[in-house]
């Protein structure tokens, strides 16, 4: 059993991170992921956290509010850290500060290359809502889940 530890994310963690989101985001690259994670962190300090294995950032999840909506930017988790429950340690600390934040519906766009995913939000309420195309970027067309609070 390894010893996993959640906080929040720091700017130090970003070059890390964007390697994970390729799994995630399987169309961007590390350099222009980089930018974006920057971003939502300057904008959401308190809705960006890492989970540590080692003092090594193995998973991270984001989000973004907007009025009460909220919008999971990212969640991954090294593929060698998978099915050990560390993404749904970061869903449930990134749920918890949604809460704080009077948040009513989290929305999730999963890219439709990683529709494997979509077991795990199941399994954590969320449900199909819809599709987009071209949501991250032409020809990547994403999957909507929404999760009522």
């Amino acid at each position: 059993m390894i010893k996993i530890t959640i906080r929040k994310m720091i700017q130090d963690d970003l070059g890390i991170v964007s390697e994970l989101a390729m799994l995630a985001n399987p169309h961007a690259t590390k350099e222009e992921y980089i930018e974006h994670l920057s971003d939502e962190l300057k904008e959401n300090p308190d809705l960006s956290f890492v989970a540590l294995s080692n003092d090594k950032a193995v998973g991270f999840v984001q989000a973004d509010v907007r009025n009460d909506i909220s919008i999971l930017q990212d969640i991954a988790v090294h593929r060698q850290h998978q099915r050990k429950g560390i993404g749904k340690r970061l869903l449930a600390e990134e749920l918890q500060a949604l809460k704080k934040k009077k948040v009513k519906v989290i929305l999730a766009q999963v890219h439709y290359k990683c529709s494997s995913a979509i077991p795990f939000y199941y399994k954590h309420g969320f449900r199909l809502s819809g599709c987009m195309q071209d949501c991250f970027g032409f020809g990547h067309d994403a999957i909507i889940l929404k999760l009522s609070l």
